[in-house]
């Protein structure tokens, strides 16, 4: 029978620790026992076991068949005969002896090779350390969700929600069990968290760590861009390396790859989701930044001289159409539309 490990059975490591193996054979185990440490380790567990039957082997007491009756035979040879009753005695004696004499068949045990005895105990070793990682040590099943051009909202099986972006993914187990409930993110997603303070939720994203206890922020990850994160509500910890900053309600940060940079929290970068826009004397350009992300839009300046111009306005779910048009009239500004590139055009701002 073969072990859990590769090509090497419990029968060739009984004879290597009886000292019976051939050269071959030893050298075969040592090469095993070579390529890693939890070989090394399993084997001395074997010789713990190996060194447990020994010691029984020597505890049993061995009767010598040959020297007793050799011993009889010489007795019998020194005319130290049985003495032999006369007929009437011997009747009574054999009745005496018929009334207290039990017959006892002698069962007799085969007595197994110590090497065949040790090879199944370590079956049973290997079988039982099988059956425990089996029941025990079972990893949860992970899941993923993603989206491509769309959005999407994901429960968590702790009750978390989760609301992603175009072009990004989640992966999170089936159950969360341990200390921590850990999630990995690519791309962008607002996350609202259950609170569990005796389990801290945890999101891997591009090489930063963000934990949290209870709140909503959101998470913008994605690949060959600096993770951001800007907090909607509560606590967040954003980590990288050996750079850490704590970030409340408000505030936001951006992961630099030597450093992590404070900002001020940028409610319109949450647009994708609430369909709710508030820009205060922002610059044209900044303002169409947003609304190209928050509605996945291809939205255009058509000279430089517009992009400073400043708008202070309030958009919550309207239509694209609308919401350029309603920014083109108030920076008397013209909009047209090219296929599906939307253009504001004009020649200053009033």
């Amino acid at each position: 029978m073969k072990s859990s490990h590769a090509n090497i059975s419990e029968e060739l490591l009984a004879r290597y620790l009886a000292d019976t193996a051939s050269e071959s054979e030893r050298n075969e185990v040592e090469e095993w026992l070579s390529e890693s440490e939890a070989n090394a380790r399993e084997l001395a567990t074997y010789r713990l076991i190996w060194d447990h039957t020994a010691s029984m082997q020597k505890s049993r007491v061995a009767v010598d068949t040959d020297a007793a009756w050799k011993k009889m035979k010489g007795k019998m040879a020194a005319g130290q005969a049985p003495a032999i009753l006369p007929e009437a005695s011997a009747r009574e004696a054999s009745a005496r002896e018929a009334k207290t004499i039990e017959f006892r068949p002698e069962v007799r045990q085969r007595k197994l090779p110590v090497t065949v005895w040790a090879a199944a105990m370590i079956a049973l070793l290997v079988m039982a350390f099988g059956w425990f990682f089996l029941i025990v040590d079972k990893t949860p099943e992970s899941l993923n969700v993603a989206t491509t051009d769309n959005t999407k909202e994901q429960i968590l099986p702790d009750g978390t929600k989760v609301f992603l972006n175009y072009n990004s993914s989640i992966t999170y187990p089936e159950n969360f069990a341990g200390d921590l409930r850990t999630v990995s993110l690519q791309g962008e997603a607002f996350f609202d968290v259950k609170p569990d303070a005796n389990h801290p939720f945890v999101i891997q994203a591009n090489g930063t760590e963000i934990r949290v206890l209870g709140t909503s922020f959101n998470v913008k990850a994605y690949k060959k861009t600096p993770v951001r994160v800007d907090v909607a509500t509560g606590k967040v910890r954003v980590s990288k390396d050996e750079h850490r900053v704590e970030l409340v309600k408000g505030e936001s940060a951006e992961v630099l790859a030597d450093s992590i940079r404070s900002l001020r929290a940028n409610i319109n970068m949450m647009g994708y989701r609430t369909q709710v826009y508030e820009f205060n004397a922002a610059d044209l350009q900044d303002v169409v930044s947003s609304i190209r992300d928050g509605y996945h839009v291809d939205v255009r300046l058509s000279n430089d001289k517009i992009a400073q111009c400043r708008l202070t306005i309030r958009f919550e779910k309207e239509p694209v159409d609308a919401t350029l048009s309603v920014i083109a009239e108030t920076l008397d500004l013209s909009l047209r539309k090219e296929g599906k590139v939307y253009w504001l055009e004009g020649n200053g701002c009033q």
